[in-house]
């Protein structure tokens, strides 16, 4: 009685095409995509952390940068108070009393047209 296929029982365990050879190229070709699929787990983990990191980074961004806005308009305000203190402090004592008999005699006689 022959066997069920052409291919002779010593062939098909050890042969180029046979049984074993074939198993092995299954069982390669299985760990091949297990060693895919998990770098694929781990490139989606690395690209989730890091599209996290981004967000956290923009919000930090956005907020320096209103701190910064912040700071300038401060600055302004305080550039501004300066200026109307060194206008204040410009005209000193000496200057008004040295100024006080012109004015008087401006508001007396009036001013030239």
């Amino acid at each position: 009685m022959e066997s069920d296929t052409t291919v002779p029982r010593e062939r098909r365990k050890a042969g180029p095409f046979g049984t074993v050879a074939l198993q092995e190229a299954w069982d390669k070709l299985y760990r091949a995509r297990a060693i895919l699929e998990a770098e694929q787990a781990h490139l989606r983990d690395d690209r989730i952390a890091l599209q996290g990191e981004i967000e956290a980074l923009n919000l930090r961004e956005q907020a320096v940068a209103k701190r910064e806005w912040n700071i300038k308009e401060y600055e302004r305000l305080m550039a501004l108070e300066r200026a109307e203190a060194e206008d204040k402090a410009s005209e000193s004592t000496i200057s008004k009393l040295t100024r006080a008999p012109f004015d008087m005699a401006r508001s007396v006689f009036g001013q030239k047209k």
